[in-house]
């Protein structure tokens, strides 16, 4: 069984606000990423900070807390791995390559996209070209083998986007809109 859910306003705004300023916010540890696949750089405009909030068989980050409610939410067996992107704004739209995000895929693996502010970046799946709009506190949750790819924004200066991993039953995921 194939899914994919779109959830709005997925955290209550006095747990989601901090956290937004959090990532948002001048202080948070970015770290630059050449290629947002793997390491090679596909053109110039190839690149992304990003920062590892957890990441299986490796230290908790000191952020890892702060990101508890979004972990609780998506009530995973276990996690494999998160991470916070920060793309970097492009005066065209520029489409990355399709990529699945871990190796399991299974009935059982999927993958969460939570968006931190409103632009016109987008998450595109292979399978059909269905596009999810990147806006603040909105989760897109969807099986791990979906092929997908990022399609940078030209209308705010940075897009940031949490992106987990995990392993749960079906039965266990929270439902939204259905895509």
């Amino acid at each position: 069984m194939s899914i994919r859910y779109v959830i709005d306003d997925v955290l209550p705004q006095n747990i989601y606000s901090p956290l937004e300023q959090l990532v948002t916010g001048e202080d948070f540890n970015w770290y630059m990423k050449i290629g947002t696949l793997g390491s090679h750089q596909s053109n110039l405009g190839d690149w992304r900070f990003m920062h590892i909030i957890y990441k299986q068989g490796y230290d908790v980050d000191k952020y890892f807390p702060s990101f508890e409610p979004v972990i609780d939410f998506l009530n995973p067996y276990a996690l494999m791995g998160s991470k916070i992107n920060c793309d970097i704004y492009t005066p065209t739209p520029q489409q990355r390559g399709w990529h699945t995000d871990q190796p399991y895929n299974t009935e059982s693996t999927f993958t969460s996209i939570m968006y931190f502010n409103d632009c016109n970046g987008k998450t595109i799946f292979k399978e059909d070209n269905v596009a999810i709009e990147s806006k603040r506190n909105r989760m897109l949750i969807f099986n791990s083998g979906c092929e997908h790819a990022g399609i940078t924004q030209t209308d705010e200066p940075r897009r940031y986007v949490l992106n987990t991993n995990f392993f749960t039953d079906p039965k266990r995921i929270p439902i939204g809109k259905s895509l």
